[in-house]
């Protein structure tokens, strides 16, 4: 007997990744793609798209799921901007085929790990270019390890990554991007004659969550900044890496009413999930609409409602005057573009409630790949 999802529960469609993928590739046919796994790693218990060159692996964690799922190390890229040597060194062991080093000290870290492990050839190492914050290196700091190259016996470095944030919609914020790494890469080749095998650029493309139409907005960022990147792409060996943007459109949240009832004048919504479990880039306090669908509709008529989560806290609120049909308990509310973050970055252990049961969908159907766990285990401490 076929086996049901039971409330609260995401749904990951590969077939919508997939799909998603290729649209981009299609509109940046010379690019090689890269997905960043924090975005959702439960994608990787499917085989990823064909047009994923690489997987951005961000912490030992993700390196572990990585072996556990047999993920081709050549295929992995270890980045992060916190790296201690026995991160490193499993790293190194397992054969991650780059290693992006985000400071003075990481590079040095990294040929520490080199000599430890005893390798025979060279580490392939990307230099990670700060955008003004506490990730990467500053221009200054990737001179002067170019300066020091002879120190760096077991490194290779091939490359710069650069990434400045999430949300970009316009495409002067690309423009200034390019125009920070051309700038960069031309010191770096008038100086030490340095040209890079790999040019990692998370362009941080928006996705649209609150505003339809919603996938002709994903398209129309894609469709204007395509040119400029495609162009790019002839000077330099562009990557291009990403995760919201790729995954976000593929998942869905679903959780249940288990109580209704009106307080001055509002009519509020008790959820068997909440915003420990569902979580959209831009959304504050519930201000902003996100796109739900129900389940069941039994009449055209509409209601506003406030949707509130499990946790006793007065934030726990995931819309305010929700205009739905008129809801029952035990109805099943569905939030959309739940595909990237939603599952990994929201705050699970907040109250110890069970997390979710994940479900992935695809040609194959649709089977569990994690069930509802209990995190108060993890909350109690050892006496």
């Amino acid at each position: 007997m076929q086996q049901k999802p039971e409330t609260p529960y995401y749904v990951f469609n590969t077939e919508d990744f997939r799909k998603r993928v290729e649209y981009i590739k299609a509109a940046l046919p010379e690019i090689p793609l890269v997905f960043s796994i924090k975005a959702n790693p439960f994608l990787l218990t499917q085989r990823l798209p064909e047009a994923i060159t690489k997987v951005e692996v961000c912490s030992p964690g993700e390196l572990s799921i990585c072996e556990r799922l047999s993920v081709p190390s050549e295929n992995i890229i270890y980045s992060g901007v916190m790296k201690e040597i026995t991160d490193i060194r499993e790293a190194i062991r397992y054969g991650a085929g780059i290693l992006t080093a985000e400071s003075i000290r990481h590079a040095e870290l990294l040929e520490k790990g080199a000599e430890c492990e005893n390798i025979s050839g060279k580490l392939k190492v990307i230099l990670r270019l700060s955008a003004g914050s506490q990730f990467g290196m500053s221009e200054e700091d990737m001179l002067s390890l170019f300066e020091r190259k002879a120190d760096f016996k077991h490194l290779d470095f091939v490359g710069v990554h650069y990434y400045s944030g999430t949300g970009k919609s316009k495409v002067k914020k690309i423009e200034k991007d390019l125009k920070q790494i051309r700038g960069t890469l031309l010191k770096l080749k008038d100086q030490y004659d340095f040209e890079p095998e790999i040019l990692e650029y998370g362009p941080g493309f928006a996705v649209e969550f609150f505003n339809p139409p919603m996938q002709e907005e994903d398209e129309r960022v894609l469709r204007e900044a395509a040119p400029l990147l495609n162009e790019f792409a002839k000077e330099v060996p562009l990557s291009f890496e990403m995760g919201r943007y790729m995954a976000a459109t593929c998942g869905e949240y679903h959780t249940r009413v288990c109580d209704i009832k009106s307080t001055e004048g509002v009519t509020y919504v008790l959820l068997d999930g909440g915003m420990h479990q569902v979580n959209y880039f831009g959304q504050m306090m519930a201000m902003k609409m996100p796109p739900i669908r129900q389940a069941i509709v039994r009449s055209e008529a509409r209601k506003a409602y406030t949707l509130c989560g499990s946790l006793c806290t007065t934030a726990d609120v995931l819309a305010r005057d929700a205009m739905l049909a008129p809801l029952e308990i035990g109805d099943e509310l569905v939030f959309e573009r739940v595909g990237a973050y939603s599952a990994m970055e929201a705050p699970a252990l907040f109250l110890s409630r069970r997390l979710p049961e994940i479900w992935i969908e695809g040609d194959f159907g649709i089977k569990k790949i994690r069930g509802s766990e209990p995190t108060d285990l993890i909350n109690v401490p050892d006496m």
